[in-house]
């Protein structure tokens, strides 16, 4: 099965730590593709959570790597926010909003955050 997360708004919510705690979770059995548009293209910048008292993505991104979750974000909501790759804390692949529509018609299952 093909799952994929849509994660539009911005990591300081509740919202951010539920979707990846759930995207692991299905990873395990699952193909899941983990999507960050608008201000979520943020959660994956160089930011000191635990400034702002939120906690840090560190054990997600730790996880993934022996799961099926794919990260991939959309190039119009990094330029718009004048992120490059470079500034991102994992790699991943950047797409366009076509190629991300594609992979979401794909997907049995979509969850947007």
């Amino acid at each position: 099965m093909k799952v994929a997360f849509i994660l539009k708004g911005d990591p300081f919510s509740w919202k951010a730590h539920e979707a990846f705690r759930i995207a692991t979770a299905l990873g395990i059995n699952h193909e899941v593709y983990f999507i960050f548009i608008r201000d979520g293209v943020y959660t994956l910048t160089r930011w000191d959570p635990e400034k702002l008292g939120v906690e840090t993505f560190e054990k997600f991104f730790e996880t993934i790597e022996f799961l099926r979750v794919h990260l991939i974000v959309e190039d119009a909501s990094m330029n718009e926010r004048g992120i490059k790759e470079s500034d991102l804390v994992k790699e991943v692949r950047v797409l366009s909003a076509e190629e991300i529509s594609e992979i979401i018609n794909e997907t049995e299952a979509v969850f947007v955050w």
